[in-house]
């Protein structure tokens, strides 16, 4: 990473540590928390470089967003075929009906130690989609045909992003050190739906998830570097990449936790 600024040896010597610890998270499979009151286009631009661009052939993602809106992002993907690529279309308002439609007193909200809840994190469970299995999509050439809508608990929610990650794996043979790039972008709606606990701990087996097979991931968070809920996540992450607006110029601050480091404000083009 080039992280550009002043020439004196602190500047330097920051910018090699920088450079160096990001190194060892794509070697050794990470997860980065994005955060930052930005638009959203802002933030398309950074996932997008993080998930790899048209180059990168032997990427293999996972989104996970919020909805059937068009996305940006897709215009550097080529590979639109389930062992490349998979996008789960989180249906929060959805679940939210169903829960309301079948609630019989007890408040809409999952809880993780209730009689309810699954036996494990990653244990198998039932959940409402558009598609069936990962062999039975659709070979045709487009972000479409490789979505699928969820419309479970967040519980479910995370079993079957375990599961997609484990199905990558197998397909690959082992996946490769930051082959797997997994972008996830619903917290926010988690959070209305979910107390904190919750979707802390639904965060902390994703980010395990991913570095298990030493895959790349990155959660948005669109609150303030300072705010509360950034304070609570961000032990759960390798790094956390700051965006702000300086002006009209998008820019990115990472900040890294083991090696205790810090970037200089880089324009959003820069890569990792």
């Amino acid at each position: 990473m080039h992280a550009g600024g002043g020439t004196d040896e602190a500047t330097v010597g920051a910018t090699v540590g920088v450079a160096t610890a990001l190194d060892d998270l794509k070697s050794r499979g990470s997860a980065l928390l994005i955060v930052g009151s930005v638009p959203q286009d802002v933030y398309g631009r950074v996932s997008a470089c993080l998930l790899g661009e048209n180059g990168d052939e032997d990427r293999r993602r996972l989104v996970v967003k919020r909805g059937p809106e068009a996305d940006s992002r897709f215009d550097r993907i080529e590979s639109w075929t389930p062992e490349w690529t998979r996008i789960f279309s989180y249906d929060v308002d959805a679940r939210s009906a169903t829960d309301a439609a079948g609630a019989t007193g007890a408040g809409s909200s999952f809880d993780p130690d209730g009689p309810d809840a699954p036996s494990s994190p990653t244990a198998p469970s039932p959940i409402e989609s558009d598609a069936g299995p990962f062999d039975a999509y659709s070979r045709r050439q487009g972000p479409e045909d490789v979505t699928v809508t969820i419309r479970g608990s967040i519980a479910e929610l995370g079993v079957e992003i375990g599961t997609a990650i484990r199905e990558f794996d197998a397909v690959a043979g082992g996946l490769d050190p930051a082959e797997l790039r997994v972008a996830l972008d619903c917290v926010a709606p988690l959070l209305s739906e979910y107390d904190r606990r919750t979707v802390f701990r639904f965060l902390h087996v994703l980010a395990n998830d991913i570095r298990s097979v030493g895959g790349m991931g990155h959660v948005r968070v669109p609150e303030p570097l300072e705010s509360e809920i950034v304070r609570l996540l961000a032990p759960l992450f390798d790094a956390v990449v700051e965006l702000r607006l300086d002006g009209r110029e998008p820019q990115q601050r990472w900040h890294l936790r083991d090696a205790d480091l810090s970037s200089e404000w880089l324009p959003i083009e820069s890569r990792a």
